[in-house]
């Protein structure tokens, strides 16, 4: 019998200790997810799909092994939610879009093939941006999640994981899976108060993942806390579990760059963040406060209509259906998509050597500090409603939702964002904290320290 009062608001870890301990039973908690959500999202708008068959025969097996004390992971038995981009056996990937709405795989996605084995129960597909392009995280189609913290408007989730974070917030399951080309995992992490880690392009394997973009994929957790990140973030890359200890701040450097990053900020923003860097000071941590040009250089090429390689990249995977089933396509995807057809190979070979210069000198600059501090989104998320026609307001919340998440794709490097607060309309606000490539481990000690200060 489950002897915890309310699994939905239990990290992934603690209720990995209560299957572990015999407090919890993996067949009714995933039961208790289940009933979870399909009694809070009765129009679908969270998941695509329940694989309810699924993860209660992945319970029994959970419950099993809890029975003779052979669990293969900490997170043995906890159900948790997968974006609609990774293959499914038996189940729809539609990467959010109608065309695609009948694809059903033979076989699981790589990672999540990987976190079965490991024992983590598929609970369900999410909701998500069509074709993962956009920050907002709207889709008229599949569904738009609302965002969890606003009980009066329904305002954007964030994207394009959009479901995943929502079916984490809401209770839904204990923590979930999405990707992140231009902010997919950090962006609704920051609106839904959760913990969103940036993976470093090809650390984590993308087989049988849907494309956006393959120069800038990666794939992430959405987690309660910094801990469950961590041991996500162990699962997807096959690394045996080990616990996190918290960085010493004392001994952190942190770069604060100002410029584009800190600019446009909306009221209550900057005062989160700035009393989350006050602890950080408070708690022995070195502030060095310098200019990061690279980021504003970073900023103009990744947004320039003639040498968008994500766009690219975009057109070359998915214009042939496009073409085809225009009419069935959200329009703002449909024309950033389409515009892909204008770029030309020499731009996009420019586009490439300065990114790699600007790559180059920013990781130059940064060498001496354990990460750079910025907010994860300028912006409060909108309402659904102002933006769902599309147009030029739909475009200009788009761009300020991924400003500065996107920069850290375009460098190549990982990144963190941490809840730090709330903005003057009382969401959430979130910290992010980007450093170099393949220092994830150090990146999520760093963000347990600072969670545990910010406590």
């Amino acid at each position: 019998m489950t002897k915890i009062d309310n699994p939905a608001g239990q990290t992934a870890l603690a209720l990995g200790r209560a299957i572990e301990s015999g407090a919890c039973d993996p067949r009714e908690l995933t039961r208790f997810f289940l009933a979870q959500a399909k009694a809070g999202d009765p129009a679908k708008r969270v998941f695509a799909h329940l694989m309810e068959a699924r993860a209660l025969a992945e319970a029994d097996g959970a419950h099993a092994r809890a029975k003779v004390g052979l669990r293969r992971h900490p997170l043995d038995g906890v159900p948790i939610s997968w974006k609609d981009l990774f293959d499914s056996a038996g189940t729809a990937t539609s990467a959010g879009t109608l065309p695609l709405k009948d694809r059903v795989p033979h076989r699981d996605a790589e990672v999540l093939a990987r976190a079965t084995r490991a024992g983590l129960i598929a609970m369900g597909k999410t909701n998500m941006t069509e074709l993962a392009f956009s920050g907002l995280g709207i889709n008229p189609h599949f569904g738009t999640p609302a965002n969890a913290f606003d009980p009066e408007v329904e305002r954007v989730p964030g994207g394009s994981s959009s479901g995943a974070a929502v079916s984490v917030a809401r209770g839904f399951c204990a923590a979930a899976i999405g990707t992140d080309t231009g902010g997919s995992v950090r962006i609704p992490a920051a609106w839904n108060n959760l913990v969103g880690l940036k993976t470093t392009t090809g650390r984590v394997s993308l087989e049988g993942v849907l494309p956006l973009s393959q120069s800038f994929d990666t794939v992430g957790p959405l987690t309660k806390d910094v801990r469950d990140a961590d041991a996500l973030f162990d699962v997807l890359t096959g690394q045996a579990p080990k616990s996190l200890h918290p960085a010493d701040l004392s001994q952190a450097v942190f770069l604060l760059p100002g410029g584009i990053a800190w600019e446009g900020l909306d009221a209550g923003i900057a005062d989160a963040l700035n009393n989350a860097i006050h602890h950080l000071i408070r708690a022995g941590a070195r502030i060095i406060e310098t200019a990061l040009p690279e980021l504003d250089e970073i900023n103009a090429l990744a947004w320039s209509p003639t040498q968008s390689r994500l766009v690219a990249e975009a057109y070359a995977n998915w214009h042939e259906m496009l073409e085809t089933h225009g009419e069935s396509i959200f329009p703002p995807v449909l024309s950033r998509v389409l515009a892909g057809a204008k770029l030309t190979a020499g731009d996009l070979t420019q586009a490439d050597q300065q990114r790699r210069d600007i790559a180059q000198r920013y990781l130059a600059t940064t060498a001496g500090v354990d990460a750079v501090i910025l907010p994860s989104v300028q912006i409060t998320p909108p309402p659904i409603a102002s933006l769902i026609e599309g147009g030029p307001d739909y475009f200009k919340a788009n761009v300020s939702a991924l400003r500065n998440t996107t920069m850290g794709n375009q460098l190549g490097l990982c990144a963190l964002t941490l809840p730090v607060g709330y903005d003057a309309q009382g969401l959430p606000v979130g910290m992010m904290l980007q450093a170099a490539p393949h220092s994830e481990k150090k990146l999520l000690a760093l963000g347990f320290a600072i969670e545990t200060c910010l406590k």
